[in-house]
């Protein structure tokens, strides 16, 4: 009967059980305290509670058992939750209404918070079908899911971006040691993504780019992995991470599609034939995620064809967003591209370029402090506007484009950011002399951003969809990181402060022993 016999616990072990029962019991007092105050913020609370545990449960599983990374893990969940309490009971939207700051009629997470709530409510009755739901993407159709196990409430959808904003947080965490950083690093960038203001303000939003960017960043950690050691397991998690990026923003998944076959033909470890081999494997293979995941024909076909003309890009670059350069009530003439499907007076939202041109002269849209008209920028369709466009796209907008008062709060990230430009084009440099293996990150940022530079006129949208090509610079800008340099030396007294560590933060000659690692 030795089966009955139970080993006593060593004195840590009771120490460990002790914590993790206060730790429970603490959970469940402020539960409580919040049910009574807020009931569905305490559900939102539980949520939060259930997936945060799952994941450090599969971190466990998966060989990582850095105690800081836990730790960074609960502060990003605590820096995302505050920004989602503040932006729902303050009513925060200093750029209008909408989800890019276009009043309401653009507001997508309202009208997301809508199918989603009329989702749940069909689902309660026993009607599971998706069929009916007015909505391009089935983002609304998750959250509507989520609704139904839980509450039918906007700030529910919120929380659960809560957690999606510290999975695209880990997921940096693992790219930056995947690219040859060290610990430090790779939490110093997390910290950096995490208060990242455009991460931090639409990722607090019931929007689809709380999926886009992990799957963006998941898909970037999958390539880099592949291209060091090639693995079929690894590769069809790729192949459904593309297809859930290509089917909630067609352009990002177009980009993440070439990064990986670019990426695989100049970088893989493969040998040259089976490189060859099985980079035409790929390229057969890939062309059907556009297909089935957009509906956009192999490779696209239909969506080139759409907006790679001169009249389609000329309608975006000139009409779109641009604010009108003749009064409201002047009958100008609007050029219009003769392949047009829908009327379109005002700017798409956010998931852009997805309309249509209109087929006929319609209203101009009047600029103002709500409807996002007066963030656009007029350029020309030269060479130089083009260049124009990709410096505006990539560190715009400057302090002399900012048109009002509430359009100030962008200085919160272009300041930080050419600050880290520094660290970008070192760490750029290091990727293209010693370290190629990061290059994937550069190739995608500059295929995403050149995209955004040819079809988006407007700062407000740009801001939203460029947040996974910043994300990816700034992985790179850990191997700017040097132990000589003085900001470095000054990030370490902090790191040591927050994370009680010691050691080196900056880049030494020698790579950490116990770096953390995924096994895919």
């Amino acid at each position: 009967m030795n089966f009955l016999k139970f080993k006593p616990l060593t004195f840590l072990e009771k120490l460990k059980v002790k914590r993790n029962l206060i730790g429970i019991i603490l959970f469940a007092i402020i539960i409580g305290i919040t049910a009574f105050l807020d009931i569905t913020l305490a559900v939102g609370i539980i949520l939060i509670g259930f997936l945060s545990l799952i994941t450090f449960l599969i971190l466990s599983k998966t060989k990582i058992k850095s105690k800081a990374l836990y730790a960074f893990l609960l502060i990003v969940l605590l820096i995302h939750f505050g920004a989602v309490l503040f932006i729902h009971y303050a009513h925060f939207q200093p750029f209008g209404r909408g989800s890019s700051g276009y009043g309401d009629y653009n507001a997508d997470y309202i009208e997301y918070n809508v199918i989603a709530q009329q989702l749940a409510t069909r689902i309660h009755q026993g009607n599971f079908s998706l069929q009916e739901l007015k909505t391009v993407n089935d983002y609304p159709a998750i959250v509507g899911y989520i609704y139904a196990l839980t509450l039918p409430e906007m700030l529910i959808g919120q929380l659960f971006a809560v957690w999606s904003a510290a999975i695209s947080v880990l997921l940096v965490y693992l790219i930056v040691l995947e690219i040859g950083g060290t610990e430090k690093q790779a939490l110093l960038i997390g910290l950096i993504t995490a208060i990242y203001p455009s991460h931090l303000f639409y990722g607090s939003l019931l929007l689809k780019d709380t999926l886009v960017i992990p799957l963006v960043l998941a898909g970037l950690l999958l390539t880099i992995k592949l291209i060091k050691n090639f693995s079929l397991r690894n590769f069809l998690i790729l192949y459904i991470v593309l297809a859930g990026a290509t089917h909630f923003r067609f352009y990002v998944g177009y980009a993440l599609i070439a990064t990986f076959i670019i990426s695989w033909f100049l970088l893989s470890k493969m040998d040259f034939k089976k490189r060859i081999l099985y980079g035409i494997i790929f390229i057969v293979f890939l062309g059907f995620i556009p297909q089935f995941a957009a509906g956009q024909g192999y490779y696209g076909i239909n969506s080139v064809k759409t907006y790679l003309n001169p009249n389609t890009v000329n309608f975006y670059r000139q009409v779109a967003y641009t604010p009108p350069t003749t009064p409201p009530s002047a009958a100008a003439p609007v050029a219009t591209p003769p392949s047009a499907a829908a009327p379109v007076a005002t700017p798409p939202s956010a998931a852009a370029p997805v309309a249509t041109p209109p087929s006929a002269a319609a209203p101009v849209a009047t600029p103002s402090p709500t409807t996002g008209i007066d963030s656009s920028f007029a350029i020309e369709n030269s060479p130089l506007g083009y260049i124009k466009s990709f410096v505006y796209v990539s560190l715009g907008p400057f302090p002399w484009q900012i048109k009002n008062l509430r359009q100030s709060f962008i200085l919160l990230e272009t300041i930080p950011w050419y600050f880290l430009l520094f660290f970008i084009i070192k760490g750029i440099i290091m990727a293209l002399q010693r370290k190629r293996i990061a290059l994937p990150l550069l190739i995608f940022s500059i295929i995403l951003l050149g995209t955004l530079a040819i079809f988006i006129t407007n700062f407000g949208i740009v801001t939203r969809i460029r947040i996974p090509a910043f994300i990816s610079l700034l992985c790179i800008a850990s191997l700017g990181f040097n132990k000589n340099n003085i900001i470095c030396n000054y990030l370490e007294k902090i790191y040591g402060k927050v994370f009680n560590c010691a050691g080196c933060f900056c880049q030494a000659n020698h790579k950490t022993k116990n770096q953390s690692k995924l096994y895919l």
